[in-house]
């Protein structure tokens, strides 16, 4: 019971790992369009596009509306260059870094975790969203090491 509860512990730990090298990633790149495009306040919206990363699914998004409507400021097409390049990026993230990191970093197969993070969201709204992929790691380890050692026994 105790080499379950650290390796779910590790598991864990793999996806808070994971997801701040994507947030990382989707931080830098965003500052480096904002930097290029001459985007106000480009330090502290990095940030915050660097934490709304966390949230799956929809963190991206309000990200990007966040600083589209600061990019408004500084004229109609910078805020459609910036939309056009970090959407863009948002969909090479979802289909090439995302999958890589957390492949990775916790063995959840990518329609366990759209499916779980689409329940947890529906269930806990954003907390929800958040701890639903570290909670079917656990739920997949759980019924790997348990429940079918107990099949294989019978």
């Amino acid at each position: 019971m105790e080499a379950l509860s650290e390796e779910i512990t590790r598991s864990v730990g793999n996806y808070v790992i994971g997801q701040v090298c994507v947030a990382l990633l989707n931080a830098l790149f965003a500052f480096i369009v904002m930097s290029i495009l001459g985007i106000p306040f480009s330090v502290l919206l990095a940030f915050v596009v660097a934490l709304l990363a966390f949230i799956p699914l929809v963190g991206g998004l309000i990200a990007a509306v966040v600083v589209i409507l600061v990019a408004l400021t500084a004229g109609w097409q910078t805020a459609v260059i910036y939309a056009i390049c970090y959407f863009a990026y948002l969909q090479f993230e979802a289909y090439f870094i995302s999958p890589r990191i957390m492949q990775k970093a916790v063995a959840v197969p990518g329609a366990v975790a759209v499916i779980s993070v689409i329940a947890g969201g529906s269930l806990l709204g954003v907390l929800g969203a958040l701890i639903a992929i570290p909670t079917a790691a656990a739920i997949m380890l759980l019924i790997k090491e348990v429940f079918i050692v107990r099949q294989d026994r019978h």
